[in-house]
């Protein structure tokens, strides 16, 4: 009888774990999602529209605009390669992703009032109708201060949050597994659906002349994503980052230039690192040997 209620204590204790488990990662799930979506639409709120904004409130050429846009859309891509190298070498995907996603909540917010106190004057200009007038530098500079913070922010954030979503499933769990699958697929989802919202709705604002209203929704937008994705901080799976990359990618090169001609054995026991769950790079996951790499 005794051993029976011990047997019994220890199945409810393992399905109080697993539900546990469950909700840690159905939790961190759902959060990744919607605080991409809320990413999305408030970085496409400000740059689906940025070379109208450019030609009618600050006044430059059509050439000049898309030129300036062209160039900060590149930034958001160079720092994606920085936000991506901080994030494996040195500071992890969880404190990158908050970081990046601070500048860019800064960013929104000082575009918002740069908009509202100095930019679109007169009130209710900058639409086809009614382009805005003249702008100190100081003002100008302001403006550029603040969308290259988001380009910053952005930038160093996406890189880094789909990864860390992902890691907060197991694939060794085939039900981990299945759920990190499904992750990807609502991940893009939200993605898509903030972009959607971003140049409808947001767009059809900015386009009537209420800039600093679309750029409020945007800063609101990304706030509560930096909100939700810090509540979900004792929930999270952290990994340890694995150093600068650079001397490992360089033995890498003079291993293989050095080991070209060797031949792979007929079973995977001579490999090295078969044995044991736990990879010699702190923070790294070790790849499975597949034949589709043989």
């Amino acid at each position: 009888m005794g051993l029976w209620i011990y047997m019994g204590g220890l199945q409810s204790e393992r399905k109080l774990g697993n539900g546990l488990l469950e909700f840690c990662y159905l939790y961190s799930f759902i959060f990744d999602t919607v605080n991409q979506g809320l990413a999305t639409l408030a970085f496409f709120g400000v740059g689906v529209n940025l070379v109208l904004f450019l030609t009618r409130v600050l006044q430059q050429d059509n050439a000049d605009a898309a030129n300036n846009v062209s160039k900060w859309t590149g930034t958001v891509y160079i720092f994606s390669l920085v936000g991506a190298f901080l994030s494996d070498s040195y500071w992890g995907r969880y404190k990158t992703c908050a970081i990046f996603q601070v500048i860019f909540v800064l960013g929104l917010v000082s575009l918002s009032l740069s908009s509202y106190l100095f930019l679109v004057k007169p009130t209710g200009c900058g639409n086809e109708q009614n382009p805005c007038g003249s702008h100190s530098a100081f003002h100008i500079g302001l403006f550029y201060v603040s969308i290259y913070l988001i380009a910053l922010g952005n930038g160093g954030y996406q890189p880094n949050i789909a990864t860390f979503g992902a890691d907060q499933f197991d694939e060794g769990d085939p039900r981990e597994g299945h759920s990190k699958v499904a992750f990807f697929s609502y991940f893009y989802l939200a993605l898509n659906l903030g972009s959607l919202f971003s140049n409808t709705i947001l767009g059809y604002f900015e386009d009537e002349g209420m800039w600093t209203l679309g750029f409020w929704v945007s800063g609101g937008s990304a706030f509560v994503a930096l909100v939700l994705f810090l509540i979900g901080t004792p929930r999270y799976r952290h990994f340890k980052p694995s150093g600068n990359p650079l001397s490992r990618f360089c033995q890498v090169i003079i291993a293989a230039s050095k080991k070209w001609r060797a031949e792979l054995p007929p079973s995977g026991d001579d490999l090295y690192e078969v044995d044991g769950k736990q990879c010699v790079i702190a923070g790294g996951r070790k790849m499975l040997h597949t034949e589709g790499f043989r």
